[in-house]
């Protein structure tokens, strides 16, 4: 192992433990319920597998008791959840249920860090790799899902990774190819198998396969016996049949639901997400509800939440990028320009649902960090051929090189350390931080997904401890959770309304603004205690009797 791979081992390691170690005070968003119920339903079925009951488990009854459930999202991320849940809490009891459930996302997000390096070597370098990764951990918004028992780090990780290995098996030696493809082949089964964003990776194979196929066989004209032009059409690559057979075996084996009905089922799948609902997002105080939506939405909101410092240097790494795929026909500038803008113009298609934000194309973050980390390593060459020709002291160049990361990385850091633990509300030095976000008119939270142990824990001391709460959109199997691990006590019983509720949570997003109004109504106008972020309002907590009291003069 190089002394780059070493230093990216330890940079997925210490991402890993920094971001269990700083999982404890990020509540539960919205998702997150379903999933807990699923995985654990999932894992289930293993137990029925690994049993004298073990022919039922493959029958059809039995599949869907476990797996009928969430079955509009592909499983191998909830059965990761189930997988840690099972070991870190129900077996070994370190950990909180929760936590047994978020541990998976810790691994995703550190797979994500480390598929980034990789990919990065395979293309540039590994200081290229190298560094694309330390700017992968310093993605605020990224760091706060890589807490989550969610599946968008999932994906993120599953993409690159897939990406990584179908570049390996194209480009290698004839001795090699095969044994690369069907690894390229499981690894784009298993994404397939994480999330729908994995459908788009062919179209992305075949393009880097048509701009930038292997020298000597590119697509050309030849004169045909007949006296015309024939069109020369290189062999189709093996990396291309492996994915297109290996893949979707690997898929279906993933996922017992698809066993007796593979066809119906999928299609089911594929058909609640041709038509799935919209919620509403504020975007420059308008509240887009339904389509079509702006197409300059994933764009915009790019720009406004990841650092500007990876945002510039990425711009020039693009830009550059795209030159050399147009004018050298360059298969590493066609992975990278084409696997960061595919994830974001999905999203701007004007009937894309754009409810979760900047979560759905997080996959185009890795090969937006190694552009902005080649840009990075050229000013960094630069910088060393300088301080070359003056005679600068040896111990100089490593200076510079790290004063350079560290500008690169501080915008980065600094988000983190001061949006933790709202970080699905950040918004970059650019936006002005979460005051510069809502003066925008830009939506504070996504779906709900500002559930907070900083109100969670007042509970017990609310109304009695006794009585209905209305949770909003924080869910049943989310308020479950937060029983089952002593959050909130087992005399407050969850309310889908307002009505007759001693406590009401609001989030302060517009499309929640008729809920306030009915919370007004049932418990009071002042709010008790809240989530605020520099001035900003995230959320408030409603109590009777308190908040039908008269505020205290001060």
């Amino acid at each position: 192992m190089s002394g780059w791979s070493r230093a990216a081992a330890v940079v997925v390691g210490v991402y890993v433990v920094v971001v269990w170690a700083t999982e404890a005070s990020v509540g539960f968003v919205r998702d997150e319920g379903y999933y807990f119920k699923a995985a654990q339903l999932y894992a289930g079925w293993f137990s029925t597998l690994f049993s004298s009951r073990f022919f039922d488990a493959f029958s059809d009854a039995e599949i869907l008791k476990h797996f009928g459930y969430n079955r509009e999202h592909p499983p191998l991320a909830k059965l990761a959840q189930g997988a840690t849940f099972s070991l870190f809490h129900a077996t070994l009891g370190l950990v909180r249920p929760s936590t047994g459930f978020r541990v998976a996302g810790f691994l995703f997000a550190g797979l994500t860090v480390g598929a980034t390096y990789l990919l990065g070597r395979r293309l540039v370098s590994a200081r290229v790799g190298f560094f694309g990764a330390l700017m992968m951990a310093a993605m605020p918004r990224f760091f706060f899902d890589a807490h989550l028992a969610c599946f968008d780090v999932a994906i993120t990780a599953m993409w690159t990774l897939s990406i990584w290995a179908f570049v390996r098996a194209l480009t290698a030696p004839p001795s090699a190819a095969g044994r690369r493809a069907m690894v390229a082949g499981l690894v784009f089964g298993l994404a397939l198998a994480t999330k729908l964003n994995a459908l788009f990776l062919p179209v992305l194979f075949v393009a880097w396969w048509l701009v930038a196929p292997p020298a000597g066989l590119r697509f050309g004209r030849r004169p045909g016996p007949s006296g015309g032009l024939d069109v020369v059409v290189p062999p189709i690559p093996v990396v291309l049949l492996s994915c297109a057979v290996i893949g979707p075996v690997v898929f279906v084996a993933c996922w017992p639901y698809l066993w007796h009905d593979p066809i119906a089922r999928i299609g089911g799948y594929l058909a609640f997400h041709l038509n799935h609902e919209h919620y509403p997002a504020l975007y420059f105080h308008e509240l887009l509800v339904a389509p079509p939506f702006p197409w300059h939405f994933p764009v915009v909101m790019t720009a406004l939440t990841v650092p500007t410092s990876v945002l510039a240097l990425g711009a020039v790494g693009l830009a550059v990028s795209l030159g050399r795929v147009v004018g050298q026909r360059s298969l590493p500038d066609a992975v990278l320009v084409f696997a960061t803008v595919l994830p974001v113009a999905l999203i701007a298609v004007p009937h894309t649902p754009i409810f979760g934000g900047v979560k759905h194309w997080y996959n185009a973050l890795p090969t937006l960090c190694l552009l902005a980390a080649r840009s990075l390593v050229w000013v960094g060459v630069e910088v060393e051929r300088f301080l070359a020709a003056r005679g600068a002291r040896a111990f100089v160049t490593p200076l510079a090189w790290g004063a350079l990361a560290l500008l690169a990385l501080a915008p980065g850091m600094l988000g983190i350390a001061r949006s933790h633990p709202d970080g699905i509300g950040f918004y970059n030095e650019w936006a002005g931080g979460f005051r510069g976000g809502a003066a925008l008119g830009m939506q504070r939270g996504f779906w709900g997904g500002l559930a907070h142990p900083r109100y969670i824990d007042t509970l017990p001391d609310l109304a009695g401890g006794r009585g209905r709460v209305f949770f909003n959109r924080t869910n049943y199997d989310a308020y479950r959770m937060y029983q089952r691990e002593g959050k909130v006590p087992k005399t407050m019983h969850y309310a889908n309304d307002a009505s007759n509720a001693v406590v009401g949570v609001h989030f302060a997003q517009p499309e929640h603004g008729e809920q306030e109004g009915h919370i007004w109504s049932a418990i009071g106008t002042r709010p008790v205690a809240g989530v605020y972020r520099d001035g900003v309002t995230l959320i408030q907590l409603y109590a009777a009797p308190e908040s039908r009291s008269r505020p205290k003069e001060r």
